[in-house]
């Protein structure tokens, strides 16, 4: 695995770790901050109820002893209708006022729950005080809820005793109910109700503008990281990796494979030669009379000769034929697909090569070659042993020449 993949790997689990902890996190604030704006809303539309409501009380006092008695001169029918009227662009929102003991009978608090709750406000069990407004949540609605507590000793005109009551009223709503009520009395609550579908559709929305911005900019930093990442490192890094390649297999005089370069790639061309039943030739030759060069020309002569040499020989070489200085003097071939004739044809032009370019150039050198022919079953050390014997078999038959494996050489 590259180490662009394994980056990126640990780059893309970073960020998908962030981003799981940044959605989580920022989801459950936007929640949080969705549910406390609907009940922002709902305290306003309490708070809107409970104007209504204090109006209507100071404005109906005077009518309360007519004859002419309207529901309409009651504060909670008044509160009530208004609020739905308020309410009807706006499904599921709701504001009530629900008693003990009503005048109205279709105000009565019968769901157990909100019993339960003026309950708890009439006996002090409820953690709040009787002014402050309580916060329920049931069945996917929010319900803000705040008791209603007699206060207003012009309420217990209509609430005390049955005979102190406004006759059309006691002719409307009856003498049996809705009457008792005592000052500072606890007898229902007034609620607004807020489905809590309008808040998830909220945060879901406000997190569908934070979600997508965010994958951009995580994409857009991936991209950025992944650019730097190429310019900053893994081009550096190829360029010194080329750089040692080159010096790790590289003959640094010559500019050709050096040994353990070449060794590596005999390896290869030997498996392909097996599995293709191919022949294999190997030509390993040295300059003749080098060391006489070095010692009257001196070494950086010497070294001109070598590379000279490198280079003449890379000229007449194939594209697939492996050129290797495999020690101080010493060159090798390794030459696929080719018979111990063809070798010795590639040797035969090397050989004249070298000794037009002695005869024109000072100092002059040629070579001694030595062939050998892999049989498909020895090492690619005994298949270079037997060339470079071959080749000492030519610097022994007089040098310049050229012999392969079985020890026949052939003299210019």
């Amino acid at each position: 695995m590259s180490f662009r993949v394994k980056f990126n790997l640990v780059l893309l689990l970073t960020f998908a770790l962030a981003l799981l902890l940044a959605t989580a996190y920022y989801k459950n604030e936007v929640q949080k901050a969705t549910l406390e704006e609907v009940k922002h809303e709902a305290r306003l539309s309490l708070q809107a109820a409970l104007a209504i409501r204090s109006y209507s009380s100071q404005h109906v006092r005077a009518d309360l002893n007519q004859e002419q008695f309207k529901p309409d001169d009651i504060p909670a029918f008044v509160t009530m209708e208004t609020m739905r009227l308020l309410f009807e662009k706006y499904p599921g929102y709701q504001y009530s006022e629900t008693v003990l003991n009503p005048l109205n009978l279709a105000n009565m608090a019968r769901e157990p729950w909100i019993r339960e709750v003026i309950d708890n406000y009439r006996s002090g069990r409820t953690p709040y005080a009787d002014a402050e407004i309580t916060t329920y949540v049931r069945d996917k609605t929010l319900h803000l809820v705040r008791p209603i507590k007699i206060r207003d000793a012009t309420c217990m005109a209509c609430h005390g005793k049955v005979a102190d009551a406004p006759a059309g009223m006691v002719r409307i709503y009856g003498n049996t109910h809705g009457y008792g009520w005592k000052m500072d009395e606890i007898v229902g609550v007034q609620a607004v109700t807020v489905p809590l579908d309008r808040s998830k559709e909220r945060s879901a929305a406000a997190f569908q503008r934070f979600l997508w911005p965010l994958v951009a900019v995580f994409t857009l930093l991936f991209a950025t990281l992944n650019i730097l990442l190429q310019y900053w490192v893994l081009s550096p890094l190829s360029r010194q990796n080329l750089n040692l390649n080159r010096l790790a297999t590289t003959d640094s005089l010559t500019g050709i494979l050096n040994r353990r370069a070449f060794m590596d790639q005999f390896q290869l061309e030997m498996e392909a030669a097996r599995y293709k039943s191919e022949p294999l030739s190997v030509l390993v030759f040295d300059l003749d009379h080098f060391k006489a060069i070095n010692d009257t020309h001196g070494h950086a002569q010497g070294d001109q000769v070598l590379r000279t040499t490198a280079n003449l020989v890379k000229g007449a070489l194939r594209s697939n034929d492996q050129l290797a200085r495999i020690g101080g003097e010493e060159f090798a071939l390794l030459l696929p697909h080719t018979s111990t004739a063809g070798a010795h044809g590639l040797a035969e032009n090397l050989r004249k090569r070298m000794e037009h370019q002695s005869l024109q150039n000072s100092p002059a050198t040629t070579g001694s070659f030595g062939i050998a022919t892999w049989d498909g079953r020895e090492s690619r050390e005994r298949l270079l042993k037997r060339a470079d014997e071959a080749m000492y078999a030519a610097k022994a038959a007089g040098r310049n020449c050229i012999v392969a494996d079985e020890g026949r050489a052939k003299t210019t």
